[in-house]
């Protein structure tokens, strides 16, 4: 697989597991807190969805690793680049000369 598809699927993956992170803990905006807390809480086992708030959460806890793990990936698989960008950053240069781009976006 080459660099251009293996950066597409993983730019796919990471957006898929933001997006169900983020879904996946609208529930918790609408369940309000958890657990038992003593009989205080009534709404302690109320579902959304068909859905345990521990559900929800162990959820929401897988696509947030997903999510994690997709952005480190994606962080080794560039960091030449990224290496290269902060040098060239902070290298003291003429202005002229800014514009030219020094790092390449393809290995």
């Amino acid at each position: 697989m080459n660099k251009t598809r293996l950066n597409y699927w993983l730019d796919l993956v990471i957006a898929l597991a933001f997006g169900l992170s983020a879904l996946s803990g609208l529930p918790f905006l609408f369940m309000g807190s958890g657990g038992y807390q003593g009989g205080r809480n009534p709404a302690h086992l109320q579902a959304w969805l068909g859905l345990a708030r521990d559900t929800w959460s162990d959820l929401h806890t897988l696509f947030s690793l997903v999510l994690i793990a997709g952005v480190v990936f994606h962080l080794i698989l560039h960091w030449k680049w990224i290496v290269c960008v902060t040098k060239e950053m902070f290298k003291p240069r003429p202005r002229e000369s800014r514009a030219v781009e020094a790092c390449p976006v393809h290995e």
